[in-house]
């Protein structure tokens, strides 16, 4: 009896902190940690010897509530980024599609509501492609890279991609900004000490902290030597091995 109350205790602990970490208009759940990647490497293997500088900064999960905001912000320093949207967030917020593609960002494809595509059939996970890929067609967008939710994959997701001419890519530096939201601290998760800036990285645009930290976040890279690039321009400068 009282183990149990002191497992009922430690759970009613943790459920509000774990609540804190991921906005409660979201319809996927608690962000989980990325798992773990089976050895095989992805469609796009993006060395950590990239061209010295080049740096492209991603955003996963929106469009949101705050894209609009980043946007702005994104033209006032001149970057051109790239944005892994869910098709569900896409078809609720049809304008900032048009935007960034009007604004000359990238628009790729992160799945229609952020399922953990391992435990998706092959018709299920067709369908959380394919139907992303039409609404951001119908949007202007022309996607060529898809990112999987979690990071989570396996070879047959690969391939399943290349059917619909996209090519699986992850990141190279990750904020963790869904669970820290000062500058600081992202930084500290993006620009490792003694680490070159450069590398794709990872960030989301659903977190108003994350929007509220990314100018000093790009002035603090521009100043370490960051030339921002897309995830496109990331590829052509520094030609990814492929995997089958």
């Amino acid at each position: 009896m009282i183990m149990r109350r002191l497992a009922v205790a430690f759970c009613i602990l943790l459920v509000p902190q774990a609540a804190l970490a991921w906005p409660k208009w979201l319809s996927f759940g608690s962000e989980p940690k990325v798992a773990a990647l089976p050895a095989r490497p992805p469609a796009l293997d993006f060395s950590d010897k990239a061209k010295a500088g080049d740096c492209a900064i991603t955003f996963d999960d929106g469009p949101g509530p705050h894209t609009e905001s980043l946007l702005d912000l994104l033209a006032v320093h001149k970057v051109k980024a790239t944005f892994f949207v869910l098709g569900q967030h896409a078809r609720r917020y049809p304008d900032l599609i048009r935007r960034m593609v009007a604004e000359g960002h990238e628009v790729e494809n992160h799945s229609w509501d952020h399922p953990d595509m391992r435990k998706l059939d092959e018709a299920a996970r067709h369908k959380e492609i394919e139907d992303t890929l039409a609404e951001l067609k119908s949007l202007g967008a022309t996607p060529r890279y898809f990112r999987p939710p979690y990071g989570a994959y396996d070879p047959a997701l690969v391939s399943l991609a290349h059917q619909d001419g996209l090519e699986v890519v992850l990141w190279s530096r990750d904020s963790e900004d869904w669970r820290y939201h000062t500058v600081s601290a992202i930084e500290g998760n993006i620009l490792p000490v003694g680490q070159g800036a450069h590398g794709i990285f990872l960030f989301h645009d659903i977190h108003d902290s994350t929007i509220a930290a990314m100018g000093g976040v790009l002035d603090d890279l521009g100043s370490r030597g960051c030339r921002f690039v897309t995830v496109g321009q990331f590829q052509t400068d520094n030609p990814a091995r492929k995997r089958d």
